[in-house]
């Protein structure tokens, strides 16, 4: 928790004998603002700590401190509505907060700060580069990448915990994971095979890790991963049978999105309070026909079709509401996973048109924000993804 004392100057405010008065929206003087940082909140690898403070009538202050700083005072013109945010960055994702509080005269007030996982750079797992590659934006920025010269690495799939750790379905080496895009790669504990896992699908707020076990049959497994504890999650309870599942997702209520691709469908379970009986809540299979990815962005479930070359938008009840193939004049050629970022478009690999291996993003399924990077190819900016896959 941050907490940011503010602390109106005496002196400064008082400009007539009757004494100091506060109207909303009038800036009369300066308050300081005392900033705590409790380290315990963000995790080890935080690289840059900032603090920005903005509202009516006042310029915007950003300060940065120094990552191991735990006290500060920052000089903040009083008024209303300022709005204290913190951003603290690792090398691949970035925490933050916002409170907005009035600053009166001779006032002392503390202002709460939780930072929480908001936002990351651009993560793709560039299977058959055997990489992971980091960019900050759909121009390449900032490209980086993450090999294992050792024991080799086939990043299938890609996701964030809450400390912004970063989970990978290796199908050689089961669920590998890192602290961030720098390395290196630890097993997850407790998993149960380290063999044939190809999509994995992380529940932020319960801290289970979701993933598809390809082996003996196709089982949708979860793991807490502070405990290791590992369950299956039957579907067969429910009658439902998995074959040949690329894609999960689940959203905040911990509900599970699964893109079941034969028989061409996409299910939403409920696998609380016991995976071993879970609820089948919805299924969609009309416009399907080759459900590679889901997706959970803000109210909405969009759906990967390569099949069909499209990605559908779905309600969280999975009733359809409308389909996307790209604008006219650079139409999606593969669109399959959908790749792991946050507070960022819409962001997809595509391949198998005309533009080769590259990632795509678009802020809706009007096309707007459509921007597109990366080629074919091994060098920096290309990628090879999943290309002897057949559809």
């Amino acid at each position: 928790m941050m907490k940011l004392a503010a602390v109106v100057l005496l002196g400064a405010l008082c400009i007539v004998f009757t004494g100091c008065f506060y109207m909303p929206g009038l800036r009369g003087g300066s308050a300081k603002a005392g900033i705590s940082v409790n380290r315990s909140l963000l995790p080890a690898n935080v690289s840059s700590v900032a603090l920005i403070v903005g509202g009516p009538g006042m310029e915007t202050i950003t300060a940065q401190y120094p990552v191991g700083t735990t006290t500060a005072t920052l000089t903040v013109p009083s008024g209303a509505a300022r709005t204290f945010t913190i951003l603290a960055n690792t090398p691949s994702v970035t925490f933050g907060d916002n409170v907005t509080a009035d600053l009166a005269p001779n006032e002392t007030k503390v202002v709460d700060l939780t930072p929480t996982l908001t936002a990351s750079q651009i993560i793709v797992p560039d299977y058959l580069n055997n990489q992971i590659v980091q960019v900050s934006d759909m121009k390449g920025t900032g490209w980086t990448t993450l090999i294992d010269d050792v024991n080799g690495l086939y990043p299938y799939d890609v996701d964030f915990d809450a400390q912004g750790r970063i989970y990978i379905a290796d199908p050689n080496r089961g669920i590998l994971w890192t602290e961030d895009i720098t390395g290196p790669f630890s097993p997850l504990t407790g998993v149960y095979s380290p063999y044939n896992i190809y999509s994995i699908a992380m529940d932020r707020v319960r801290g289970l890790l979701y993933y598809v076990y390809s082996s003996e049959g196709c089982q949708l497994r979860r793991i807490q991963v502070t405990s290791g504890l590992d369950e299956l999650v039957d579907l067969g309870s429910q009658g439902v049978y998995l074959n040949n599942v690329q894609g999960i997702a689940v959203d905040s209520d911990g509900f599970v999105y699964i893109a079941n691709n034969s028989p061409g469908e996409v299910l939403k379970i409920n696998p609380n309070p016991d995976p071993l009986y879970p609820t089948l809540m919805q299924s969609y299979s009309s416009t399907l026909s080759y459900p590679y990815d889901v997706l959970v962005n803000g109210n909405y479930i969009y759906v990967s079709d390569p099949g069909d070359i499209k990605i559908v938008r779905l309600t969280k009840d999975l009733t359809l509401v409308d389909s996307f193939s790209g604008p006219a004049s650079d139409p999606l050629g593969g669109p399959e996973r959908f790749v792991a970022i946050l507070n960022k478009p819409i962001t997809v690999i595509d391949e198998g048109g005309s533009g080769g291996d590259r990632i795509v993003s678009f802020n809706d399924m009007t096309g707007a924000g459509w921007r597109t990077y990366g080629s074919t190819g091994s060098g920096e900016g290309q990628f090879e993804f999943y290309n002897s896959m057949a559809y």
